[in-house]
């Protein structure tokens, strides 16, 4: 019983990230007007599904999941969105923020614990960034690199993606919670 909700907690990961990157890419491709020049987007709803990972099988789950999400980007940005080490703090270490809702596993239920959760997502993936444009992208710009990598530039459209994935998740989670019980075969997931 236990491996194989194993197997049904990775089938439904692997299925969530795959989700995750369509949806980016569409929002991408189909909406360009949200796009930041340097990577970003406003309507970064890629993040609802890697962020209910974690909600759903904790934060192992959470984490992998967004680092996978990271590496599948880091695969398929365009050339020079990447510079030195910056795909560690961009990508990786970005994207792997959005697992931290693991650490509120089974309070999907909760809005209180939806909005702590997913804000503290947005807040480690906000100053990852950032940081990533102090550090890798200040000679790029004409401006105080602290100022335009944590106020100009991430500030937006990471507050922007964290707000509409909490709206997004408050209005999904019961029934994001209940056909993840009847996938996964279980009458309750306590919370």
């Amino acid at each position: 019983m236990q491996k194989s909700l194993e197997i049904k907690k990775i089938t439904m990961s692997s299925a969530l990230v795959a989700i995750a990157f369509v949806i980016q890419l569409l929002v991408r491709f189909v909406l360009p007007m949200l796009n930041m020049p340097f990577g970003g987007n406003f309507l970064g709803i890629a993040m609802l599904p890697l962020v209910l990972i974690g909600y759903l099988y904790g934060l192992k789950y959470g984490i992998l999941a967004g680092f996978v999400f990271g590496i599948f980007g880091i695969i398929l940005s365009p050339s020079g969105y990447i510079i030195g080490w910056s795909f560690l703090l961009d990508y990786l270490i970005g994207f792997t923020a959005y697992g931290l809702t693991g650490f509120f596993v089974g309070k999907l239920s909760s809005v209180k614990w939806t909005i702590i959760g997913i804000s503290l997502a947005g807040f480690v993936r906000y100053l990852s960034v950032s940081f990533a444009g102090v550090f890798f992208w200040s000679e790029t710009i004409n401006s105080d690199a602290w100022v335009f990598s944590f106020i100009e530039y991430n500030l937006g459209y990471t507050l922007s993606t964290t707000i509409v994935t909490i709206l997004l998740a408050i209005l999904i989670r019961k029934r994001i919670v209940d056909l993840n019980q009847q996938f996964l075969g279980l009458s309750a997931i306590s919370n």
